[in-house]
């Protein structure tokens, strides 16, 4: 919805948006994975257990997140050097969207975030989206 709300608005704001709501779905994910995953008991090839997972799935979060700020970098050069008109009212009602799902995200993580670093970055991440969905707004 924000992808088509981003270009029906010309907002660069919402598609980036969207972009990188993709990669914190991707990373949500990706962070209940290692966090399973490393629930695992040690065995004979991991004598340390599997707790070494949730640090690759920070790592492979972190550059998610790099590329998504690389493409954002290079559009909002693009843009600056061709503005496009923005079409305030469908950008406003697609940003208010995010913003409630980000809010519902940020309720569901903040629950386990004592109890797990991967769950508690995850729970700051989300805090951070919250307030950029704001900042779209």
């Amino acid at each position: 919805a924000e992808v088509i709300g981003g270009l029906l608005s010309g907002s660069l704001a919402l598609l980036a948006d969207a972009g990188h709501m993709l990669t914190d779905s991707a990373a949500l994910a990706l962070a209940w994975l290692a966090f399973r995953v490393a629930q695992r008991p040690a065995d004979a090839r991991r004598s340390f257990g599997y707790r070494r997972f949730e640090v690759l799935a920070a790592f492979a979060n972190a550059l998610a997140l790099f590329a998504i700020v690389a493409w954002i970098l290079f559009e909002a050069v693009q843009r600056l050097l061709d503005p496009v008109e923005i079409h305030g009212a469908p950008m406003l009602g697609v940003a208010t969207i995010g913003l409630l799902v980000n809010i519902v995200a940020f309720l569901i993580l903040h629950r386990g975030q004592e109890q797990n670093l991967n769950i508690r970055g995850a729970s700051m991440h989300v805090l951070s989206d919250l307030l950029g969905s704001v900042a779209a707004i």
